[in-house]
């Protein structure tokens, strides 16, 4: 009779034909992670070694100013907050991510970094640095963005956390990106941006998820973007910005729904730039930025809780208002003062308002 092959002997098998690949650690490169040492010269042995599994063991690894590549397929990751990577004096760019790159559970100390702009980044994901992951990262003390794309696609950014930096996070003409359950707290800049505006000619990013996020103190803008199509917004909790919480500009076919804005100076949810097909739904707005005394006599068409921007031809000849809009279902809470539960600016078309839940300040549907 001839038995059934035994599952356990398969295994046995196996694992005497395939190796079992363990984890290079970066200390096999002579790194030490005693805070004082740069590793830079190990790191990058360790990069160029052919391992694609890299581990970085507990400690504070000294690493820059020179910019380092990490090649397509690499795994690099620690133990979480203990290992770390503290930023030399005057770095700039640290690290440019190659295609399926995974970045997990490491912390960016980054106090050392060289002020940059939002486009200036730590991390960077250059063009064609597809099917990147970047996982349960931390950064503190990054005064430029912490993690840049451009042109790369396919890109998941989870469960990162950042703290006193200049920007967390830019996708600039990217797609297919998910951007889920971060922290971002106190940006200088904006929190979570992403850019798509080509001269008003081209939308070149696509299919953007931004879910779940949490941001306060978001700069001036905490979550937003320009020239993108099929865009979701949905779940993230907003405390605070400079200008705006939730903002789309020259976007089409995209969905803001089920999140908590607060505190954000000029609108919580707003529209610039001859939007199309966007719905704004089941939101909790809450307009209580508070408003400073030079500005308390100004009759300004902002501190709204959802704000539809007028045209601005000076910046886009082509800006004809917005259309095809649906604002249902929101909450929106107006603190005392000058404020507006909405503003819908002149020449916006096809706008649908209803079912929303006021407390106080008017619609105004401008018509100058």
């Amino acid at each position: 009779m001839i038995r059934p092959f035994s599952c356990v002997a398969a295994i046995c098998i196996l694992s005497l034909v395939v190796p079992v690949i363990w984890a290079a650690s970066l200390a096999d490169f002579g790194a030490q992670g005693d805070g004082k040492t740069n590793n830079t010269v190990a790191l990058k042995a360790a990069l160029a070694s052919g391992k694609k599994d890299i581990y970085i063991p507990p400690g504070t690894y000294l690493i820059g100013p020179d910019p380092l590549n990490v090649p397509e397929e690499i795994r690099l990751h620690g133990a979480g907050r203990s290992s770390v990577f503290k930023v030399t004096e005057g770095t700039g760019k640290l690290l440019t991510l190659k295609r399926n790159v995974r970045l997990e559970k490491l912390h960016f100390d980054s106090k050392g970094v060289k002020k940059g702009s939002e486009s200036e980044g730590l991390v960077i994901l250059p063009t064609a640095s597809d099917g990147v992951t970047i996982e349960s990262v931390s950064f503190t003390d990054c005064d430029r963005s912490c993690i840049l794309t451009d042109h790369a696609n396919d890109i998941t950014i989870r469960d990162c956390e950042f703290r006193k930096v200049g920007l967390a996070i830019i996708l600039q003409f990217s797609s297919r990106a998910k951007v889920l359950g971060n922290t971002v707290v106190d940006a200088r800049i904006h929190g979570i941006q992403f850019w798509g505006n080509w001269k008003f000619e081209r939308k070149d990013s696509s299919d953007l998820i931004f879910a779940n996020n949490y941001v306060k103190n978001g700069g001036s803008g905490a979550i937003w973007g320009t020239g993108a199509t099929r865009i979701v917004m949905s779940g993230n909790i907003v405390d605070g910005a400079e200008d705006v919480g939730l903002d789309l500009e020259w976007c089409e076919d995209s969905v803001i729904t089920g999140n908590t804005v607060r505190n954000c100076k000029n609108a919580g949810i707003s529209l610039f730039f001859s939007c199309q097909r966007i719905s704004i739904t089941g939101n909790t707005v809450i307009n209580d930025h508070a408003i400073a005394d030079e500005d308390a006599k100004k009759d300004w068409w902002v501190r709204s809780g959802i704000w539809l921007t007028y045209p601005n031809r000076g910046t886009f000849k082509n800006d004809n208002g917005h259309r095809d809009v649906t604002i249902v279902g929101n909450t929106i809470w107006s603190a005392e003062g000058r404020r507006r539960a909405m503003w819908i600016g002149r020449e916006s078309k096809n706008i649908t308002i209803d079912k929303n839940t006021i407390n106080r300040g008017e619609i105004k549907q401008d018509s100058k």
